[in-house]
């Protein structure tokens, strides 16, 4: 009678016990929920991308694009989205020097593609340091202590380590 119940229970156990994980988005890139926040990433990743020769809206610089594209998608949607523009940028990254940055918020931004691209990139290069933290909080902080034109003097050094990495061979 025990084992019966326990078989009978535990598929409904694990399955209570992998929600949690599927709703990290664990099964696919990741949602995006706010679309400041999308249209934050798809700046970020068109920057990066000035010199590859991209086309369409996917790589627009006007955010107004991207914005509207945003409100019609779901949140699953712009994570599929913003995943086939790092997709992309693996295997070509320009290098447009200094780029202006507005506010510290975009600096985050940034930072946080610019993290995620190199993630991207596997063990094909070695990315350490500070300017390479995780921690998207820690370069919000930099960014509020420092003069905005070392802001955009870092985004370029992170750019041009990007720029300087191969995607690995497949």
């Amino acid at each position: 009678m025990r084992s019966a119940v326990l078989t009978s229970i535990l598929p409904a156990l694990l399955l209570v016990l992998a929600v949690p994980a599927m709703a990290q988005g664990s099964f696919g890139p990741q949602a995006i929920e706010s679309c400041n926040d999308y249209v934050a990433r798809a700046q970020s990743e068109v920057q990066m991308a000035k010199g590859c020769g991209f086309p369409g809206p996917r790589w627009s610089q006007d955010p107004a694009v991207h914005m509207r594209w945003c409100e019609q998608a779901s949140a699953r949607e712009r994570g599929r989205e913003d995943e086939e523009r790092r997709m992309a940028l693996v295997g070509c990254r320009g290098d447009s020097g200094p780029v202006k940055i507005k506010n510290c918020n975009e600096y985050a931004a940034r930072s946080r593609s610019q993290i995620e691209l190199a993630q991207s990139l596997a063990s094909s290069c070695t990315f350490e340091g500070m300017r390479w933290s995780s921690n998207v909080v820690q370069h919000m902080h930099w960014c509020n202590r420092t003069p905005a034109s070392r802001h955009e003097t870092e985004d370029a050094a992170r750019r041009a380590e990007l720029a300087a990495c191969r995607a690995p061979s497949k």
